[in-house]
């Protein structure tokens, strides 16, 4: 979009047009600041919009109705692309824009589009409706077919309020919010509800729904490996996404995120260039494994930002965790939403409108530490089988089980993905120790990582590091941070860019070779040459950190927030849910106290997210909950 104001717009939408399902749709969409709903309702479709700015993102045009959210980034050249077409009037709107592009490209219209999107379109002549998102997966549709027609929206809960059914919980999507913290594409936590995967369309017409790919990321690596070429063309690519992503942003209520890393500095570095002296934003942590505020200072000192910054208390925590719940409908247990959001509030408090977010510069510059863990397993792979099977492992065979040269064996047995999650708590122990054996049954432990591994084997790469960003991009991106800090901000109020998720970087970062990405076990090799001489050497070469927050020394330690855990995993509801042994339960809060609480606070802090989740969005009692 070419104004600075708007800060997204909810969908929803049916087919078998109701007013009265609509209604308790957008009923389901409300959030604060929103200024007005608007619906269009014809015999076929009910197409409805909650907007928090009073910009027409609903429109019909030529018998094609468009409800759309976008923050466009090309919506100028999509309007110079019409120009003045016999018969049809200029489009004065998005919306409009939206609907006299598909008049004129039909369904591939929505590949030529360049930022955050998702469309609902219908088309009388056809009876078709058209679903679509941003090819990065930045926002977000959900949709179900019923009997009384296909319903869409925003959020699922919307979906769930209108259903003539009541919702149940799927135990497919359940396991894998356990495993990943959230619930991944194409699933969502309620059954018969799906969420649109990125890049895809989804089509509905004559009972039927098909869904079509229209972009995905490709790897078609260059054979140049030239490392000043490369640095020189990275750097101008990282500066050209910035100014392409700050175009048409006030300087004065526009920031960014710095969490002192490489991503956030750099965003920083060239929002710098064209909005000096940029406005950043950090949070910190009393506990320093948990802190970079020192990073974020320098990267402030050295542009010499307007910089703000809070530390994040426990008390704090106390006080987001109600408000965090409540927002997202399905579990969600990235602990890190804590400090995201209190740094999007405190930049609205300080009159921001927009900010600039450095998420996925590690999925595509190979910043990721587990990227350089794994390559030592490929090192292995490298060695002659015949060598591996006659002399190395009957040699680390006589070794104590528990030794690490065994433990790394096992280890290197388990291909990718699996082996990236290898030490994840729900997949390193027996099933049968953690889950009810109802459970499983129904959720059989051979499908676990179905997603994952067809994410992983879709990949078009030829490179393990690649097949591993990519991954990266569709799940910890996509599925993950992205709707951490899109939903942190939202409830703050403040609208959130993401510069190195610009379509043309993205594009451009799968040309790159992968042995320029991690040279060595030296991760983002290409990045920090590129970026030599523009971030200060402290940052450029610190080591990879992380944004995590200390939510299970916390969930131990403080007061109000121990008795939760305490109160709410000892429930007989909670028990009772048909889900796990009552035995890990109790095993799992014994871990929490011992040598690794960090690790065990945050499965902890998942079993809880999940419990009040069932409380907040299907039993409506988590405020008795925080009351007692």
């Amino acid at each position: 979009m070419t104004t600075g104001e708007d800060f997204g717009t909810a969908l929803a939408g049916l087919t078998r047009a109701s007013r009265t399902r609509l209604a308790a749709m957008l009923e389901a969409l409300a959030m604060p600041r929103e200024v007005e709903r608007r619906t269009l309702i014809g015999s076929s479709v009910a197409l409805g919009v909650a907007q928090r700015w009073a910009h027409q993102k609903l429109a019909e045009v030529s018998g094609v109705r468009v409800a759309v959210d976008a923050d466009l980034l090309n919506l100028q050249a999509m309007l110079a692309l019409l120009g003045n077409r016999d018969g049809h009037p200029p489009a004065s709107s998005l919306a409009e824009t939206i609907a006299s592009l598909y008049l004129a490209r039909g369904t591939d219209f929505v590949g030529l589009l360049r930022g955050a999107f998702s469309i609902a379109l219908w088309d009388a002549r056809e009876q078709r409706l058209m679903l679509a998102i941003d090819q990065l997966g930045v926002r977000q549709l959900y949709w179900a077919l019923r009997k009384e027609g296909l319903y869409f929206s925003s959020r699922s809960s919307a979906i769930t309020t209108a259903q003539d059914q009541p919702a149940e919980v799927s135990p497919a999507a359940l396991m894998q919010f356990l495993i990943l913290s959230v619930v991944p594409a194409p699933l969502s936590i309620y059954d018969g509800v799906e969420r649109l995967r990125p890049g895809y369309f989804l089509i509905y017409e004559r009972g039927q729904v098909k869904q079509q790919s229209y972009w995905d990321m490709q790897y078609q690596e260059s054979k140049d490996h030239d490392v000043q070429h490369w640095a020189t063309a990275v750097r101008g690519e990282l500066r050209e996404a910035v100014r392409a992503t700050a175009e048409g942003c006030s300087p004065e209520k526009t920031g960014a995120y710095l969490s002192g890393g490489t991503d956030s500095s750099t965003v920083v570095a060239f929002l710098d260039d064209w909005h000096p002296p940029a406005n950043t934003f950090s949070v910190w942590f009393e506990d320093p494994r948990y802190s970079e505020i020192d990073f974020a200072r320098t990267t402030a000192q050295a542009f010499r930002t307007r910089h703000f910054e809070r530390c994040v208390s426990p008390e704090d925590a106390d006080e987001a965790i109600p408000k965090i719940l409540e927002y997202y409908d399905e579990p969600f247990g990235n602990s890190s939403a804590v400090g995201a959001y209190w740094c999007a509030r405190m930049a609205r408090e300080q009159g921001m409108e927009t900010l600039l977010a450095g998420d996925g510069g590690d999925e595509l510059f190979a910043g990721n530490e587990r990227y350089a863990a794994d390559k030592i397993f490929q090192v292995y792979d490298s060695v002659p089988l015949w060598l591996r099977r006659r002399w190395i492992e009957p040699v680390v065979g006589l070794l104590p089980e528990d030794s690490r040269p065994r433990r790394f064996l096992r280890r290197a047995c388990i291909p990718n993905p699996r082996r990236t999650l290898s030490r994840n708590l729900f997949l390193s122990l027996q099933p049968g120790e953690v889950f009810d054996p109802g459970f499983l049954e129904v959720v059989p432990a051979e499908h676990w990582l179905d997603i994952l591994e067809t994410h992983f084997a879709s990949a078009s790469a030829e490179t393990e590091l690649n097949r591993m960003m990519y991954l990266d991009l569709k799940i910890t991106l996509a599925d993950n941070d992205l709707r951490k800090v899109l939903g942190t901000a939202e409830l703050a109020g403040v609208r959130v860019r993401f510069p190195l998720l610009d379509q043309r970087l993205v594009e451009f970062s799968g040309r790159i070779p992968s042995c320029l990405k991690m040279r060595g076990w030296e991760k983002r090799y290409i990045f920090k040459q590129a970026m030599k001489g523009i971030l200060p050497r402290r940052v450029l070469l610190k080591k990879k950190h992380g944004f995590g927050v200390p939510l299970g020394k916390w969930l131990l330690h403080n007061r109000r927030l121990n008795s939760l855990v305490v109160d709410v995993l000892s429930d007989p509801r909670t028990r009772q849910r048909g889900y796990f042994c009552p035995a890990f339960l109790d095993r799992l809060m014994e871990l929490r106290r011992g040598q690794h609480a960090a690790y065990y606070g945050e499965v902890t802090w998942y079993l809880l997210v999940l419990e009040l989740w069932h409380r907040q969005h299907l039993e409506r009692t988590f405020g008795a909950t925080l009351a007692n």
